[in-house]
């Protein structure tokens, strides 16, 4: 009968209109589910330890308030132009000179670390600017996001070396987070090569693929479930910060570099795999020199092998000034 056959298309309507309206529920539980430990994973990959443990630098904390007592290092402060407060520290070398290194520390560190490497340049006639990357240290920000705005924070400190010294040599040499945030810089310095060469040391070549690895390494899990971890929290960056991890990779970045790039790596890094570093090296277009180190973990070859660590610094940076053109006269 009519009747019953309006009934019964009327009750598969409902039917359907359930089961849909199921389904978006579900997929809004997953999707709030993911979200939220997407965020947890944000959270403490880049706000909550970024400043944690800064009791171990100590003495140097200690030698950084000498030296600005009575060597005239400078305290400096910029603006980001992301709206936060950049606090460094400038060693002018004991000669004046306008050759200076701008150091770079890696996560939960600090200007402090810099001191650990400045006699390394300052023994050889360079001035030092060390500074907090954003949220380390005194320096203001919400978030580290591991060099995606921080190579624009490192292009405004360049901007305040040159109005210091005008026409000067300028290297930059960073450690982990600081090596990568170096990389994805020298991309933008190539219009201007106001960056004569860069040392990246423990660099990670993509973020999306050390986190992958070091979940899996941590947890042991299925690679889909890590892969849907790193959506979920890539999003919560993206919401939070306005970055996603996947657009942190120097070693696309470094496909485009023609300034000079020396890689230095130890090759125990359990944290940061040594084949990055030689995958680095091999997608850099310009010249660049690789220096590994056996046995020797992640960052720690300034400290278990000093001398070898110079010797390849300063031999990379006489090979990587001698290349550039002779100025016009």
């Amino acid at each position: 009968m009519p009747a019953d056959h309006d009934l019964q298309k009327h009750s598969r309507h409902i039917q359907r209109r359930t089961i849909l309206i199921l389904i978006l529920l579900f997929l809004l539980c997953v999707n709030t589910a993911g979200l939220f430990a997407g965020s947890l994973f944000y959270n403490e990959f880049c706000v909550s330890n970024t400043r944690t443990g800064q009791e171990r630098f100590h003495p140097l904390k200690i030698e950084l308030e000498r030296g600005q007592r009575s060597l005239h290092w400078q305290e400096v402060s910029i603006q980001s132009r992301f709206g936060y407060m950049l606090q460094g520290t400038y060693i002018p070398n004991p000669i004046p000179t306008d050759k200076t290194i701008v150091f770079l520390h890696g996560i939960t560190g600090s200007r402090l670390v810099g001191l650990w490497y400045a006699d390394l340049y300052l023994n050889e006639g360079y001035n030092v600017l060390i500074y907090d990357s954003r949220a380390h240290g005194e320096s203001g920000g919400s978030a580290a996001t591991w060099g995606y705005y921080e190579k624009h924070d490192l292009a405004q400190w360049i901007d305040w070396l040159l109005l210091r010294h005008s026409g000067g040599t300028i290297g930059v040499h960073g450690v982990s987070m600081g090596a990568a945030t170096a990389l994805s810089h020298a991309e933008l310095n190539e219009a201007t090569k106001r960056v004569s060469f860069y040392i990246a040391d423990s660099a990670y070549s993509d973020l999306e693929d050390l986190l992958a690895q070091q979940i899996q390494f941590t947890i042991k899990t299925d690679p889909f479930w890590v892969d849907l971890l790193l959506r979920y929290s890539s999003a919560a960056a993206y919401l939070q910060a306005g970055f996603l991890y996947s657009e942190v990779s120097p070693v696309r970045s470094v496909g485009t570099v023609t300034t000079p790039i020396l890689y230095l790596h130890g090759e125990a890094d359990r944290l940061v795999p040594v084949s990055m570093c030689t995958q680095l090296y091999t997608a850099t277009k310009g010249y660049r020199e690789i220096h590994t180190f056996p046995g020797i973990g992640h960052g720690m070859a300034i400290f278990e092998s000093r001398e070898e660590y110079r010797r390849s610094i300063h031999r990379f940076i006489n090979n990587a000034l001698a290349r550039q053109p002779m100025p016009a006269t």
